[in-house]
């Protein structure tokens, strides 16, 4: 009876197996071969028009951060041609220097920051390029209250947009994309030019676009998004973390295939802003397990307190079926399954951090200023009593002058202050323990900002645990994008908490990527996997959503 391998039949030959080997070999050799090629780096001028590849570089180091602009660097000898063309900026028709970096289907891009031309202790000329990554533009756009009108005419007060995550932070965008590519209320770059006029008409001409996303088919989490003149940044910071969303920014390149279907993009340079759900959040997600019995799915459930909470386990997580795929690379965010080992015979991480620390204490309060209606309710008892006392005794109205002369010893002293005790933290922690602290940032008490106080008093001192590794590239995971690896920025990996002699994993969101070479050393990836459990307490940010509702009601003028 023949061997039993995966796509040949029973009773297959010796040939067959050989020739499955001999494949499988060769896709590995063409693979690695792949992740050790070096990166391709190509500057560009102001107009996307290309300058020049470039080679022979001293040293360069480019970071991708999650949801957040990443720096990146180069040092080139300054009688480099590039270098000249950079450093020479009276020379150039634009004034503008753009980056390309591309490793393993991943692309950095990125706008020049400064340049600096130095003679290092050698006595060699070095020029330093240092950028920016293109995250920093969409820090730069402002959310419009309504991006249809001029800024004279600006009603309503506020824009607001409720829905799911990713739908409306791309509508947003696209709108005030539209606003500043439409010329709409302003002067193209270039009034003389007709073709100025029209750009607006025409989206193959803008510099950033957002791909389109179909309402129906979002399935990220919903939210209520509020600006009023706040950068997108600024507007959908929460969002995204909330979500646990990655904001993807890709400059598209002739060669490159099209981002969607009939796009027809022709011109090179355009930035692409994609928004990509990592979370798995609908799946019940893996958030930890062992070695052993696998990777496990949890939920959170909140106590009736409001305060205490437990994470409980729904049972193992079945295998994706992408990984049922041979050769498959990606990381299903619902059952991610690249887990990184620490024991001392296998050995996958270069190195890792785990740290727990006890929550503190058991009691939080918050307040200082009566809940609304409160100190309004005891001055119109105030006033309506000395009013009719001295309508009695025919005397002028004293109901004002009493309450001006009461409102001080009254006022903030009836519901001003609010606490609670977490009787699960209490019986947890033993006999002996921290009893309470004042938590800032409830100042109105029996409001829904003190009971968000309250949980941040609580999340603050929480019981904490945190996770982090430095991995190499390849070691065995692969990094890469566009299908070129197991994981990247964003994905969830897991990790063997290091001594466990029961295996423990937990799983955490990749949060850096660095990428990095010099003369000496080839291109290699440096991983910063983060914590979780470090984001905003869930509660929070289900009340914060709450809360945003109303701050966008208040800025609507309706209340």
């Amino acid at each position: 009876m023949g061997w039993r391998v995966r796509g040949v039949p029973w009773g297959a030959t010796t040939l067959e197996l050989d020739t499955i080997y001999n494949k499988v070999t060769q896709f590995k050799r063409d693979r690695e071969q792949k992740r050790r090629q070096a990166p391709l780096v190509r500057l560009w001028d102001g107009d996307w028009n290309l300058r020049g590849r470039l080679t022979g570089e001293y040293s360069g180091e480019f970071e991708f951060l999650l949801n957040d602009t990443g720096a990146g660097h180069v040092e080139i000898p300054a009688d480099h041609h590039l270098a000249q063309w950079v450093f020479k900026y009276w020379e150039r028709d634009k004034d503008n220097v753009f980056i390309t970096v591309d490793s393993a289907g991943a692309r950095w891009s990125g706008m020049l920051d400064a340049c600096t031309v130095e003679k290092n202790d050698d006595g060699y000329l070095v020029c330093t390029l240092k950028f920016l990554h293109d995250f920093e533009q969409i820090k730069n756009i402002l959310v419009w209250a309504n991006p249809f009108t001029p800024s004279v005419v600006q009603f309503p007060r506020s824009f607001v947009l409720a829905g799911p995550s990713v739908y409306c932070l791309k509508t947003a965008l696209f709108l005030n994309l539209k606003r500043l590519q439409g010329n709409l209320w302003s002067l193209p770059d270039d009034p003389l030019s007709f073709a100025g006029w029209k750009q607006g008409l025409n989206y193959k001409e803008w510099p950033i676009l957002v791909k389109p996303q179909s309402l129906s088919g979002d399935g990220s989490q919903w939210t209520v998004i509020n600006s009023r003149f706040k950068t997108w940044f600024d507007m959908a910071e929460s969002t995204l973390g909330d979500g646990q969303l990655y904001v993807e920014c890709r400059r598209w390149l002739p060669g490159d295939p099209q981002p969607w279907a009939g796009a027809d993009l022709y011109r090179a340079g355009q930035l692409i802003i994609d928004i990509k759900d990592k979370s798995g959040v609908w799946d019940l997600t893996s958030t930890g397990g062992n070695l052993f019995s696998g990777l496990l799915r949890t939920i959170i459930q909140i106590a009736d307190d409001l305060i205490d909470e437990t994470r409980v386990h729904t049972g193992r997580a079945d295998n994706a079926p992408e990984y049922t795929v041979a050769n498959y690379l990606g990381t299903n965010p619902k059952q991610p399954w690249a887990v990184y080992r620490t024991d001392d015979k296998v050995n996958t991480a270069e190195s890792t951090e785990f740290t727990w620390q006890p929550a503190t204490v058991s009691q939080v309060v918050v307040g200082g200023k009566s809940m609304p209606g409160v100190n309004e309710g005891i001055s119109a008892a105030v006033q309506l009593m000395f009013n009719t006392l001295s309508t009695y005794l025919f005397l002028p109205s004293l109901g004002g002058p009493v309450d001006t002369l009461l409102r001080p010893i009254y006022e903030d002293t009836i519901m001003a202050f609010m606490n609670i005790k977490s009787t699960k933290r209490t019986t947890s922690l033993g006999w002996s323990h921290y009893r309470e602290r004042f938590q800032d940032g409830g100042d109105q008490a029996w409001t829904l900002s003190a009971i968000l106080a309250l949980r941040n008093g609580f999340w603050e001192t929480r019981e904490r645990t945190s996770h982090s590794m430095k991995v190499g590239d390849g070691a065995p995971y692969l990094i890469g994008d566009q299908g070129e690896g197991h994981l990247f920025l964003g994905d969830r990996v897991g990790g063997q908490i290091p001594g466990s002699k029961e295996g423990t994993v937990v799983v955490d969101q990749v949060s850096s990527l660095k990428l990095s070479w010099d003369a000496d050393t080839p291109h290699e990836w440096e991983i910063t996997v983060g914590d979780p459990n470090a984001i905003d307490d869930p509660l929070n940010h289900a009340l914060g959503k709450i809360k945003d509702a109303f701050a966008a009601i208040h800025d609507l003028g309706v209340v």
